[in-house]
């Protein structure tokens, strides 16, 4: 068995040695690493190039390069594309993984051949690291279409990291990642979801997930919410138009889509822009239109409080907790 390790690289100067470093260490040895450079302008891609010239292991390391920057849904792409695992793994490169990491995911991989991916847990108790780890135990393997919908879209994060995914399962189901947005995990993760038919998932925490000021995650800039929104928007139209396309799609689903329709409205109340208001309040309009026939009076004006003026109550934590609770499962 082969694993391809896809690390895309843009201005993380300050991490990418340890990122490299834990992959050099891993006890599982038939790896290759596949560093796509996206088209940067401080040191990391002479930081991975030195990396790789000193470096005297079994690992194999290669260095791409993108000629501009093109985002890391294309990074991830193109390593996609030039891998030859028979797994791959996506690792971010400001985060790191244990050293057992891959040797972990590989026996589950053997043990249960049948598994579309296999989920690690997150490492956590330092203050260095996000607390992100599985909100409850899960079970070391599944094949039940329901309990996969359901851990994926509301027991793991939203991340496309720490798992070993078969290749084959990404190219046949066409799982790419979306070019031109952020957020591309979330966006991805609904598809995900809607593909798999067997995991594997361990509790052990195999995957550092540090924070990092700067990164969109922390940005609480107008031009970060900017981007937000726009990619939530992506995404929700594209879930939309999946929902109405197909009839068998689930709960979980539907309130992955919900709780994402909410999330949209806490970045829009900080931008003051009514052009973006009145984009997501005809989305919202259409949406509630579009499944007045399958929901309740109640939860059809829980649709219209996302628009004026109970969608400025967004500010007030308490009222979002609430709207998020109830609107959950609006297509039920």
């Amino acid at each position: 068995m082969k694993i391809s390790i896809v690390i895309p690289v843009y201005h993380v100067e300050a991490y990418i040695v340890r990122c490299l470093q834990s992959v050099a260490t891993q006890t599982f040895r038939d790896i290759e690493c596949l560093i796509v450079d996206d088209g940067g302008q401080d040191d990391s891609a002479r930081l991975a190039h030195d990396f790789i010239q000193s470096y005297q292991g079994d690992i194999s390391f290669q260095l791409l390069h993108h000629e501009k920057n093109s985002g890391l849904s294309a990074a991830r792409n193109s390593g996609i594309r030039a891998a030859s695992g028979d797994y791959i793994y996506f690792l971010d490169s400001d985060d790191a993984i244990s050293a057992n990491c891959i040797e972990v995911l590989a026996a589950l991989a053997q043990k249960y051949p049948t598994a579309c991916f296999i989920q690690g847990n997150f490492v956590t108790g330092s203050d260095e690291l996000m607390p992100y780890c599985f909100k409850q135990k899960v079970p070391e393997f599944c094949d039940q279409q329901e309990g996969l919908q359901r851990l994926v879209l509301e027991e793991l994060n939203a991340t496309a990291t720490n798992r070993l995914i078969k290749r084959s399962f990404i190219m046949d189901n066409h799982l790419l990642f979306p070019e031109g947005m952020i957020f591309e995990d979330m966006y991805w993760t609904y598809f995900l979801a809607e593909k798999v038919t067997a995991a594997a998932f361990t509790n052990e925490g195999t995957y550092l997930y540090y924070i990092n000021q700067g990164s969109i995650m922390t940005s609480v800039s107008r031009r970060s919410y900017i981007k937000r929104y726009h990619a939530h928007m992506r995404a929700l139209t594209d879930f939309f138009t999946d929902i109405s396309q197909h009839p068998a799609t689930n709960i979980y689903q539907h309130r992955y889509f919900a709780s994402n329709l909410v999330s949209t409205l806490e970045d829009l109340v900080r931008l003051h822009s009514l052009r973006r208001w009145l984009s997501y309040w005809t989305f919202v309009f259409k949406v509630a239109i579009r499944f007045s026939r399958k929901i309740s009076l109640y939860r059809f004006l829980l649709f219209l409080s996302l628009t004026p003026p109970l969608c400025f109550l967004a500010v007030f934590r308490g009222w979002v907790w609430r709207l998020k609770h109830y609107i959950v499962s609006p297509m039920s």
